[in-house]
């Protein structure tokens, strides 16, 4: 089951957060797995995604005080290029002057054998920034 979760980046900066996941039982059998996130116009848009991010860091390990739970952590990371106005649309959902542009974006688990599991599902929000430097 997915998480619903909306994420706030700025074209201005490097989009860097580490999102956590808690869940009970064994470990998830993650030897040959792989974490993407893809923002889009909107959900179900066809075509390719406005981004994507294959190969996102994670690591899954015991929850230390917690006897029988584990935590997924999952680091996903794009570079201030890769947001800026000229590499992502802006305007495209109609925000206001000044106001953040709203994609959505979803985080996918992918297993060795191939099946998947959406981890985190939201509106991905791309504030326009203040400081260019």
């Amino acid at each position: 089951m997915a998480i619903s979760r909306d994420l706030f980046a700025a074209r201005n900066r490097a989009f860097d957060t580490v999102l956590e996941l808690d869940y009970p039982g064994g470990e998830l059998p993650l030897a040959g797995a792989s974490i993407s996130l893809q923002v889009r116009l909107y959900a179900g848009a066809a075509g390719a995604p406005i981004f994507e991010q294959t190969d996102i860091t994670f690591s899954d390990a015991a929850i230390e005080d917690e006897a029988g739970w584990r935590r997924l952590t999952v680091e996903p990371s794009i570079p201030r290029a890769d947001l800026e106005a000229d590499t992502v649309p802006t305007g495209l959902n109609k925000p206001e002057i000044g106001e953040a542009d709203r994609f959505e974006y979803e985080i996918t688990l992918t297993y060795a054998d191939a099946a998947q599991d959406t981890l985190w599902a939201g509106g991905f929000y791309l504030e326009p920034g203040v400081d260019l430097t």
